[in-house]
């Protein structure tokens, strides 16, 4: 006489580990796909940036490479510094966030100006006279030939 309940029970668990193996098999892929595809996707969005036309619109442009791009954003970032660092309103407190702005993008340098500048009076000058001091940059021009690039 043969037992139908057992090889029924043993049957009923061989069918379970073998779905179970099947689903975590699935998930696996699945799991595989989605790392893929989320690295893919990263790679391509690193290809692009994003410029500012004249501070006003945002416009899409593709990288091939960084060096490409090294002269522009150089000479943007020294045209940015000067208009924060000479641009300045007859406001204590403007005065002191646009020079804090314009110290984090340049070296100690900059900040020995500042000092020279505060030692001397000129930000005292300009909020006694109520002088709005205002620096339009019509050129920059950058050496790329060493690093640190030169002004």
């Amino acid at each position: 006489m043969e037992f139908k309940s057992l090889t029924n029970i043993e049957s009923s668990f061989r069918r379970i580990r073998m779905m179970l193996l099947s689903f975590v098999c699935c998930c696996t892929l699945a799991t595989g796909y989605a790392l893929w595809s989320s690295y893919r996707f990263a790679e391509r969005q690193r290809e692009k940036i994003y410029v500012l036309d004249g501070g006003k619109s945002l416009m899409l442009a593709l990288s091939q490479n960084l060096s490409q791009n090294r002269p522009a954003e150089a000479r943007e970032h020294v045209r940015r510094f000067h208009e924060l660092f000479f641009g300045l309103s007859p406001q204590k407190d403007a005065i002191e966030h646009s020079i804090n702005r314009a110290l984090q993008l340049a070296d100690k340098s900059a900040y020995h100006y500042y000092v020279d500048f505060a030692e001397k009076g000129y930000y005292n000058r300009l909020i006694s006279g109520n002088i709005n001091q205002v620096l339009q940059v019509d050129s920059v021009v950058c050496d790329f030939s060493g690093y640190p690039y030169k002004r």
